[in-house]
C-alpha cells in the first residue's frame, strides 16, 4: 500500500504548477507517504470511504479560518455539526490534491456555555445560528468528513483567528 500512496503522492507533485508548492511537499515527502499512528484511523476511513476525498474535495480549495458542516460520528445520527479549520493552507490544499486525508478542526456548539475555551460567533452568511467554537475539543478528523457541498458557512475575521490563537496557546500552555 505504500507504494500507491507513493504513487499518488508523485503524480499530484508532477501536476503542481507552483514551484514554492511543490519544493514544500517534496521536501516534506513522509507526510503524505507514511502514516503516524494518530492519523490511521482517517487515512483508512478515506481509502475505505465510498465517497473519496479526492472526489469530495475536487474543486473545493479549503483554508484555515473557514467554517464547514462535517460528520463527526458517521455511525450516530444528529452529529453533523459545524467545524473550523483550523491547520494550515499548506497541508489544506494537500488534501485537495487527495494526497493527504487529515483536517485539524474545533466543533462549533449552539449551546452557549460561554468560558475561557470557548469563542462565540454571531450567526452570519450561512452560518444557521450563534455557536461557540469549542477550542478544548481541538481533533484530528478524515477529510472524507468534510461537507463542503453543503457549503462554506462562513470566514473567520482577522480579529477573531487572533482571539482563537491565544485562547489556544493558552490550552497548549
Amino acid at each position: 500500500m505504500k507504494e500507491s500512496r507513493e504513487a499518488r503522492f508523485l503524480e499530484a507533485v508532477a501536476r503542481e504548477q507552483d514551484p514554492a508548492y511543490r519544493a514544500w511537499l517534496l521536501a516534506n515527502r513522509a507526510i503524505f507517504v507514511t502514516r503516524p499512528r494518530t492519523q490511521k484511523k482517517a487515512w483508512l476511513e478515506a481509502l475505505e470511504s465510498e465517497d473519496s476525498t479526492v472526489e469530495g474535495l475536487e474543486g473545493v480549495e479549503i483554508h484555515k479560518g473557514e467554517i464547514y458542516f462535517a460528520d463527526l460520528d458517521p455511525s450516530a445520527r444528529g452529529k453533523i455539526r459545524p467545524v473550523l479549520i483550523w491547520q494550515n493552507d499548506r497541508l489544506n490544499r494537500a488534501v485537495t490534491l487527495g494526497i493527504y486525508h487529515s483536517l485539524i478542526v474545533m466543533p462549533l456548539s449552539s449551546r452557549l456555555y460561554g468560558g475561557s475555551y470557548r469563542f462565540r460567533i454571531e450567526a452570519r452568511d450561512a452560518l444557521p445560528k450563534t455557536s461557540e467554537v469549542v477550542c478544548n475539543a481541538i481533533g484530528l478528523v478524515g477529510s472524507n468528513r468534510l461537507m463542503p457541498k453543503r457549503g462554506l458557512l462562513t470566514r473567520l475575521r482577522c480579529h477573531e483567528r487572533t482571539v482563537i490563537t491565544t485562547i489556544l496557546e493558552d490550552i497548549m500552555g
